[in-house]
């Protein structure tokens, strides 16, 4: 596959003299590392970068009006602080521009505008300001963090958790950064990488997409050393036909990574095979987790429950066998520990043993709270935040794994699934059957196909929005249940979870 950088696509089109700025920006720096090592470490301080007109001009091929400088970036205007530089992006329903005065009413030293409508201000004048602010982060990339190692995560399901264990851990070796939220499109992921110290060591990327191509830019501007793609599943598949054009647009991330570059894959998952097999065409390194006895570089032998969490053992590519342990329920969260050992594995990073003790599961993403709900104690599991047919099933089975209690799972409909989206709900009932979860109550048009294939025993109300499910929750919760609440971001499951913790 192709390799073009978006970076030197913009700096192609500047003058012979700014080339010669912007290499010799790379020269000051590995003859600075080489003769004075104390200035490099001044140089990499906490600090971001410290942007300035003539940066920005090189990064983004704009035209500057006049001087400034700033070590951070913003695109709300809302939340300007003093000396921030402000870059005017437009969407479909607002247009950065039209806060220029607020922006730098609130302190704003500068903006990146593609319209000048007011000259008084410093600006940079580019074409397109999304494009400048990409361009921004490929430069920072390219010329600031030289020495940090960059690590993609995407995938159809645990791509978030998956990044935030990478980061928990990756923090124990040194200086980490990552995407806050869910800032991992097109937008986010530059203002992950332009809010980066210049210290940092590991930059760990999650990168989301919603339609062919997205992945593409994103690992075009970050160049990473190292990608992980978690599984493929359905998820966002109304703008795909079929889950294989799904593993193809998640092979995108091929296309920024380094050359000798290493990509981590799901053995088990089914698109194993066509993963790896390009990976290798393309001259990348593969390492593998899963279950798959003796060829996995690395192998979960075994999964145990125990009162707070689960143990695993695994085999490391030396055949050394090690006992780890994670506070969380549900072997889909191991999967993300298995990526998180591969990545230390290719970093030539010691595996400590308590590798996971400091990782705390994202909200809204399977947390547990063991709370007083009136006269009640329940355990509810927070799983909100989104869902997919493979993160439903692996919610229903994590909640199958608790004992003590009657298992309630409140699920929302799972969106954007296309013209299956009716198949992958009634598909659930094998998954609720084939379990001990007691009674399923259902939220949404399309878990309504579930909830009238549900046995009695196992069926629960069924409720057309998240806020009908609060105004029944009285009727729903009972003494010691144990409470999963699960749905795609449009149903709004959240409020049901703030509603339960709230009283």
């Amino acid at each position: 596959m192709s390799s073009q950088f978006h970076f030197v696509v913009c700096i192609s089109l500047v003058a012979a003299p700014i080339h010669g700025f912007v290499k010799s920006l790379e020269n000051d720096y590995q003859k600075t590392k080489e003769n004075n090592p104390s200035k490099v470490e001044a140089l990499h301080s906490p600090a971001t970068f410290q942007w300035n007109e003539k940066h920005a001009e090189i990064a983004t091929n704009g035209t500057k009006t006049g001087n400034w400088s700033s070590t951070r970036i913003s695109i709300d205007s809302k939340n300007i602080k003093k000396g921030d530089l402000f870059v005017a992006l437009k969407g479909r329903h607002f247009d950065g521009h039209d806060f220029l005065n607020e922006a730098f009413a609130k302190g704003a030293v500068a903006a990146i505008v593609s319209e000048p409508k007011n000259t008084n201000y410093p600006l940079v004048i580019v074409e397109d300001t999304l494009q400048a602010l990409q361009h921004m982060a490929s430069f920072c990339i390219k010329h600031i963090l030289l020495d940090t190692k960059i690590i993609a995560v995407t995938g159809s399901v645990g791509k978030t958790t998956t990044k935030d264990m990478l980061h928990s851990t990756l923090s124990q070796f040194g200086v980490s950064h990552t995407n806050r939220g869910n800032f991992n499109n097109h937008i986010g992921l530059p203002l992950t990488i332009l809010s980066a110290p210049r210290n940092c060591q590991y930059l760990v990327l999650e990168m989301g997409m919603s339609e062919k191509g997205e992945i593409q830019r994103l690992s075009d501007i970050s160049k990473p050393d190292i990608a992980v793609i978690t599984n493929i599943e359905h998820a966002h598949s109304a703008n795909f036909h079929s889950l294989f054009d799904i593993a193809r647009a998640k092979l995108e991330i091929l296309y920024g990574i380094k050359p000798n570059g290493t990509i981590i894959l799901n053995k088990d998952n089914q698109y194993y095979d066509y993963l790896s097999s390009q990976s290798y065409k393309s001259g990348f390194n593969v390492m593998s987790f899963g279950k798959h006895q003796n060829t996995c570089t690395i192998q979960l032998l075994n999964t145990t429950r125990n009162g707070t969490g689960l143990n695993f053992k695994v085999k490391l590519p030396n055949n050394k066998i090690t006992n780890l342990y994670l506070k969380v329920f549900g072997e889909h969260f191991v999967y993300s520990a298995l990526a998180t050992i591969a990545v230390l594995e290719a970093l030539k990073l010691e595996l400590p043993q308590n590798v996971f003790e400091a990782f705390k599961i994202p909200n809204g993403r399977g947390n547990m709270h063991s709370i007083q709900y009136g006269d009640e104690h329940i355990l509810l599991i927070d799983d909100s935040y989104n869902a997919n047919p493979a993160s439903m099933k692996a919610a229903i089975k994590s909640l199958d794994m608790h004992s003590d209690g009657r298992k309630v799972a409140i699920l929302g409909d799972m969106l954007e699934l296309g013209n299956e989206r009716v198949k992958f709900h009634t598909e659930l009932y094998d998954c609720v059957t084939k379990t001990n979860v007691d009674k399923v109550h259902t939220v949404g048009e399309l878990m309504l196909e579930l909830h009238n294939l549900l046995p009695e025993a196992k069926k629960g109300s069924h409720f057309n929005s998240s806020h009908q499910v609060v105004s029944n929750l009285s009727d729903i919760i009972q003494n010691n249940d144990i409470i999963l609440v699960k749905g795609s971001r449009g149903m709004k499951m959240e409020l049901i979870v703030k509603a339960i913790l709230s009283v």
